[in-house]
């Protein structure tokens, strides 16, 4: 049987919510009197321990998102599954978006912002992802509580995690979804487009893609970045228009003289 591990957050001291900055912060100040190199406390080393545990959970955000959605079971009742866990790296996940943006030479010289159009599957809002047409029952023996039943298998080349809606309390397939928990969708996004980037650069912007069944890791939004030749430039053209004029302006002024 796995053992009970403290909550994550309850360890570190911080929010739910709390940003990477403050996660970081909160695991060094707590670190510091517990490093074996500090403390002579028989305990220190498994306290420093449990800490660097929570602080390389937390601050990722691949490993953050899983263990807020099947880590955590409440206050008090904050048992983790260690299979679970083990088989993270196989978890479900979403597709990746993918969008084209043309910027022009200076734009990719000096860095801009663009809003971004792309298809990418959404949260069902019937079933808010469950991909069920019911809630979960928090006293279900098969889930947990969860709506999810996950099965971790032994194969060839690792561990192999498969998460399903719970038989018993899940309900139905949600009719509009259809059992995934997304549905397709035209979204957009602003990003910003950093200074230095070349033509055929991609970006990627982490966590913007599809939507992972049974509320998995989603994927990114990858934009592929096209900068129009110095001669199609527009400013530049402009520019060498404004310095005619000013040219042809002070030629006038000079035969007037």
């Amino acid at each position: 049987m796995a053992a009970v591990k403290g909550d994550y957050y309850e360890l570190l001291g911080v929010d739910r919510d709390a940003d990477e900055e403050a996660i970081r912060k909160a695991f060094h100040a707590l670190a510091r009197d517990c490093h074996p190199d500090v403390s002579d406390s028989p305990e220190a080393t498994q306290r420093f321990r449990e800490l660097a545990e929570a602080y390389g959970v937390l601050s990722k955000p691949g490993p953050r998102l899983l263990y807020d959605r099947y880590g955590y079971r409440g206050r008090g009742n904050s048992g983790f599954d260690e299979e679970l866990w083990e088989g993270r790296e196989r978890a479900p996940r979403g597709e990746n978006a993918h969008a084209e943006v043309q910027i022009r030479s200076y734009e990719a010289e000096e860095g801009t912002r663009r809003l971004v159009r792309f298809d990418a599957a959404a949260v069902c809002a019937d079933c808010d992802g469950r991909g069920t047409t019911r809630e979960p029952d928090p006293s279900c023996s098969v889930c947990g509580g969860t709506g999810r039943r996950r099965q971790v298998s032994h194969g060839e080349v690792g561990r192999m995690l498969r998460v399903e809606a719970c038989p018993r309390c899940a309900g139905e397939t949600c009719p509009r979804c259809g059992g995934p928990g997304a549905v397709p969708a035209q979204r957009q996004l602003k990003i910003r487009i950093p200074s230095g980037v070349r033509d055929g650069t991609q970006l990627r912007v982490g966590g913007e893609g599809s939507p992972a069944p049974n509320r998995g890791v989603p994927g990114d939004l990858l934009v592929d970045l096209h900068v129009s030749p110095a001669p199609r430039d527009s400013r530049l053209v402009q520019l060498l228009a404004f310095a005619l004029f000013l040219v042809a302006v002070v030629a006038l002024v000079l035969y007037l003289l």
